[in-house]
């Protein structure tokens, strides 16, 4: 059954910190008004699988695994596309296999494609994955089904020229990609290269030609690993390969972000790690970072490499207290050291860079894993009271993102950050927005039902963070608590805000408390 929708028209009341976040103003005859739309659909429970795909001014896409099951091997995902108007266009379902979750997805003109891989490790079920190909403005369903060998794990999605191309790993053994051709439904697989300790860390197919590019890791010594940019044809055949970051060192290189303004110049933004600081610890979690690194690459070869420790931005006392980080510079003079052997080793997920005029932006979301101790009581083989404990991990709480600017040539330019509050999610996905408005860049996230905004200008303050309420349906609604918020950019200066909320109004004769999902289209103004 697909979902049922509460639409609710309201006046939502204008307020301003700055930054003005509102509903949509909708043209509605029937009222003869300028009134907001806020859609909810009523929830069982926050773990429910609604997602929601913004597909810029075409519309958006509501969709998720139903309860229905088609035969022994399929459950039923319903989809439904919305207007910009946020009028639904068309509802529809398609059977996809049951040991499947959707994984990413990638805007074409005219056509969303999304893939569908196994989850979970269970023994005995294939390893399959589904890409669907969805025309919105038709509604029309295209499916390609392929598997992959056990233990295979897709790390990167891209289709160009009628092709998809899919990285993946394998523990054990050399990374491969995969290419089919979508309309033939033919594949091809080669692997990255020579040796078993080879992966892919970040793969893009060129829209320009049937090539592929990607930045792979060879592991040469047990803590030494090279690093490539390689661009691979069909077939395999490797078209160029370029040797990047320094020689084997104490820094690890482990999140990328690549573009490439022109043809054979790329500038390469990610992370790196400290493999070994004055500050390591045995615990260390893999894929930590120290720093942000920079590299420029023109006619071929890379031209130049620079390491930003996150203890030197300019903004550094916004991820530390002020007193810790100069502890730490007490103890790097009193040791005769520089400040970068030291390190504050944040897990972090990293934006696609965004350009800004002739600047490239990237922003850094910094997280750590949450548990909390639960204790119960057990008797020993006396009958004995004794207590035991055990960790139930919470999820990953946001706290900082570090936003900063590169040129072409791999030089810093300025360094900003963001306080994230109340943001804990079980699912390592973007929650902060950053788009540039003239001058400034305006940075803003949910949480607890609030959009929190704050202005810059690189590495100057505008408007410190501020929090903005978000309009509930009816005016005597109170929210009681969130989960899974989310912002996204849509198109032009409006966003969708969604998530689940637990809601209660006590002005209602009946369900006066109750849980949906919500999405609602908002607009900024300065």
């Amino acid at each position: 059954m697909i979902i049922s929708c509460i639409e609710k028209l309201t006046r939502l009341p204008c307020f301003r910190a700055t930054l003005l976040f509102f509903c949509t103003i909708l043209i509605v005859p029937a009222f003869g008004a300028d009134k907001p739309l806020r859609i909810e659909i009523q929830a069982r429970s926050s773990n429910e699988t609604y997602r929601i795909i913004p597909c810029g001014s075409s519309g958006l896409l509501i969709f998720f695994r139903s309860l229905e099951v088609v035969d022994e091997f399929h459950v039923s995902w319903y989809f439904s596309f919305y207007d910009t108007n946020m009028q639904q266009v068309w509802v529809k379902s398609i059977p996809l296999l049951n040991n499947q979750d959707f994984r990413f997805h990638q805007e074409g003109v005219d056509t969303l494609a999304m893939l569908f891989v196994s989850s979970g490790k269970s023994k005995g079920k294939e390893n399959n994955f589904e890409i669907l190909r969805i025309v919105l403005s038709k509604g029309t369903f295209i499916l390609n089904k392929h598997k992959l060998q056990e233990n295979a794990e897709v790390v990167a999605f891209g289709i160009a020229r009628g092709r998809a191309w899919l990285g993946i790993n394998i523990p054990g053994q050399a990374g491969k990609i995969l290419n089919i051709r979508l309309t033939q439904g033919t594949e091809r697989m080669f692997q990255l290269g020579l040796g078993a300790l080879i992966s892919v860390k970040w793969m893009k197919p060129d829209s320009a030609s049937n090539e592929v590019t990607a930045i792979v890791n060879r592991q040469i010594s047990k803590k030494g690993f090279e690093y490539y940019l390689v661009r691979y044809d069909t077939a395999g055949l490797i078209k160029s390969e370029i040797l990047i970051g320094g020689p084997a060192s104490d820094r690890e290189l482990n999140h990328f972000q690549l573009v490439s303004p022109q043809p054979g110049s790329y500038l390469l933004v990610g992370s790196y790690g400290q493999l070994t600081t004055s500050s390591s610890r045995k615990n260390r979690i893999p894929d930590e970072s120290t720093g942000f690194f920079a590299i420029s690459i023109r006619n071929g070869a890379q031209k130049s490499i620079n390491f930003y420790n996150y203890l030197e931005l300019q903004n550094a006392s916004a991820l530390l207290e002020d007193r810790d980080i100069m502890n730490i510079k007490r103890k790097a003079l009193k040791k005769n050291k520089n400040l970068s052997e030291f390190s504050l080793d944040f897990p972090v997920l990293l934006h696609n860079l965004q350009r800004n005029k002739e600047q490239y932006v990237l922003t850094a979301e910094l997280y750590s894993p949450q548990y909390r101790t639960e204790n119960f009581t057990d008797f020993d083989y006396y009958g004995r009271p004794y207590t035991n404990s055990y960790s139930v991990f919470d999820g990953y709480r946001f706290a900082n993102a570090i936003v900063a600017g590169f040129n072409l040539d791999a030089k810093l330019l300025w360094d900003n950050t963001l306080e994230i509050r109340n943001l804990v999610s079980m699912e390592l996905s973007p929650k902060v927005v950053v788009f540039p408005s003239g001058n400034d860049q305006v940075l803003c996230y949910v949480s607890d039902g609030k959009i929190g905004s704050k202005i810059i200008t690189e590495n100057n303050l505008v408007e410190k963070l501020d929090f903005s309420p978000i309009e509930l349906l009816y005016p005597e609604d109170k929210l009681l608590s969130e989960m899974k918020g989310t912002l996204k950019p849509w198109y032009a200066n409006y966003f969708l805000s969604y998530g689940y909320q637990e809601i209660k109004n006590i002005a209602l004769e009946s369900n006066n408390k109750r849980l949906v999902f919500y999405f609602a289209k908002l607009r900024f103004e300065k």
